[in-house]
């Protein structure tokens, strides 16, 4: 037996307690806030010595239904997503709630109020309803790992996945959490035991599945309780919270000396709610307000299932926003009006107004130069560039749309068909690609539609923790489009603008569908063409030849050019301990400006 207390963050206590469960398989598609789940899982089971199996989906869709498939077989599984993979997982999930599971499934969202860590917030917990799984949202660190053990015994009592949302403020938080890890004994061989009745969903079938799925939830609302009472039960004032929500919450109460005139009820069990936990709570109460993130969840629940317990004001949307993250600040006002306590006026300090900063690639991305490229061709034509969600959209000035995964191709493919004096060309990584991008490419093969689509091979999933790709490995890109349709692939370099250019010109005016494979390696991860040149390379610009066109500091946009004198004077620069000698600089300088000394 292994105990400890060890400071550490959620995704690190969510993967002590998937360990301490004795998960056998973790299936993810990588996504901030919980990224670093899976890893975590993968150190310690090397650290000791475990046996868990690893699912490095291609998306969400494939990760849910390969640990829906361990679970039939009696293995206890996760499978990890951020809330917009949701999206993409709804589909099976809805028939796992049909057949059920057979050992222990726990979903793991990573949720982002706010969009600190994503391209937008989006309020996943209505999916909850509609799946009919347990969901349980922790407050703490501490209670990821409580509740992710506890998440698979309720998983194993009823037979039914359970839900955990995390939502990133808690993901990234820090505390000293108690676990413990148990020696692994040998565990039995799993098995598929066939069973038609529960595994095949077709028509009446599934009909008398979602029925018994009901029933499940009706039972577990009747006796799973996990909740946490403070204060005055007799209160005639009420304050219902889940998640982020209730530490904030019950700190100004104990601030203001409320105590006496609230009753707080946090539910950690936010799906289906507990009728016993709730009925006794609304008793006796004159005003009941529900402070919670984002859409307002547990309110509608609250007003739907105890309609005909509630003889009291419910507040809760009508006073605080269904965007963003709930601050501190908004509960305490709302406290101050309500309860007419007196709030010290908080000193405010005179900020100057900031401009918005753009994101921006690394130095020597190889994404850099590809969008150099396809700008030099389409910016005089008034082309249009499909943008998508990675590493790639860090720049949002390069792309004319940034939205969903996949975007890219889908939404340009759509133009391509009806705009007749605008080339369209879409973008992508190699992630995105093979989450669905193929898919995508299939269908403007199979719609015989004029398009070029760009991958941006970097040869991993860079931006959520440099995951891996399969085209890190042998993979054969040629054969796989060619075995798709399409006739016309296309290798080019990011690092040689000039053959990419001229290779972009050429394909502009004809048919069909083709696609350019821009290889390079993301320089984070190890790039063998740039570490060969960074300890023997050394450019400079001179100043005397530089005609301020701006091509390498403003279009490039290397983040290792930079200006010696504030605008509207220029004097470019390279900054030696930044840049890291992919030369792009050099190939595009109209005026010889940059030279490179070779050391070696």
């Amino acid at each position: 037996m292994f105990e400890a207390k060890i400071n550490m963050n959620c995704n690190e206590a969510i993967a002590w307690g998937a360990m301490a469960s004795g998960v056998d398989l973790v299936a993810h598609y990588p996504g901030s806030p919980v990224n670093l789940v899976e890893l975590n899982v993968k150190k310690l089971n090397d650290r000791f010595h475990g046996n868990v199996q690893f699912n490095n989906s291609l998306n969400e869709h494939v990760a849910a239904l390969a640990a829906a498939g361990a679970s039939f077989c009696g293995a206890r599984s996760m499978v990890i997503m951020k809330h917009v993979g949701l999206n993409i997982a709804a589909d099976p999930f809805n028939y796992i709630g049909y057949t059920g599971v057979k050992g222990g499934m726990v979903i793991i969202v990573g949720t982002d109020p706010g969009a600190n860590s994503s391209t937008g917030e989006e309020d996943v917990h209505w999916f909850v309803p509609q799946f009919n799984f347990p969901l349980i949202e922790p407050t703490s660190v501490q209670e990821c790992y409580d509740f992710t053990k506890e998440a698979y015994e309720i998983s194993e009592r009823y037979e039914i996945p359970v839900m955990l949302f995390i939502p990133g403020r808690l993901a990234y938080n820090y505390s000293s959490v108690e676990v413990s890890l148990k020696k692994q004994e040998s565990k039995p061989k799993f098995y598929f035991e066939k069973d038609k009745e529960r595994y095949i969903n077709v028509g009446q079938q599934a009909v008398k599945n979602h029925k018994l799925l009901l029933e499940k939830v009706e039972l577990i609302a009747k006796t799973e309780s996990i909740c946490k009472s403070h204060f005055n039960a007799d209160a005639k004032h009420g304050i219902l919270v889940r998640g982020l929500s209730y530490s904030m919450t019950r700190e100004l109460i104990e601030k203001h000396e409320l105590q006496n005139q609230v009753h707080l009820l946090n539910v950690d069990l936010v799906f289906p709610l507990n009728e016993n936990d709730l009925v006794s709570f609304i008793k006796g109460k004159d005003v009941i307000t529900v402070i919670e993130d984002q859409d307002g969840f547990l309110e509608n629940q609250l007003k739907m299932n105890f309609f005909n317990f509630l003889k009291c004001s419910v507040y809760g949307k009508d006073v605080f926003p269904k965007y963003g993250e709930i601050t501190i600040d908004q509960i305490e006002a709302y406290f101050e009006e309500v309860f007419q306590i007196e709030v010290v006026e908080k000193k405010s300090l005179s900020v100057p107004e900031i401009p918005e900063r753009l994101g921006t690639f690394c130095e020597g991305c190889p994404h850099t130069g590809s969008y150099y490229s396809i700008d030099s061709v389409l910016k005089e034509l008034n082309g249009v560039i499909g943008g998508d969600i990675g590493c790639s959209s860090l720049a949002p000035f390069r792309a004319d749309w940034l939205m969903c995964m996949n975007a890219g191709i889908g939404v340009s493919q759509g133009m391509a068909q009806v705009l007749t004096d605008q080339p369209v060309i879409s973008t992508g990584g190699d992630g995105s690609f093979f989450h669905a991008g193929a898919l995508s490419l299939m269908s403007a093969v199979h719609n015989d539609i004029n398009l070029i689509h760009m991958v941006f091979d970097n040869s991993t999933i860079a931006m959520t923790g440099h995951q891996p790709s399969p085209s890190e490995f042998d993979f054969d890109h040629h054969k796989f489009l060619e075995g798709m349709g399409v006739k016309t692939v296309i290798d080019v370099s990011p690092y040689d603008p000039k053959d990419f250019i001229q290779k972009f010109k050429d394909e502009l005016p004809k048919k069909g569908v083709r696609v350019f494979w821009v290889k390079g390696a993301c320089v984070l991860k190890g790039n063998d063409f740039i570490e060969s040149r960074r300890n023997v390379i050394y450019p400079t610009i001179d100043a005397t030849k530089c005609g301020s066109c701006s091509k390498c500091y403003k279009e490039l946009a290397c983040p290792a050019i930079i200006n010696l004198k504030s605008s509207p004077d220029q004097e470019l620069a390279i900054d030696l301990d930044r840049c890291v000698r992919c030369g792009v600089c050099n190939e595009i300088c109209p005026n010889g400006a940059i030279s490179i000394q070779n050391m070696k």
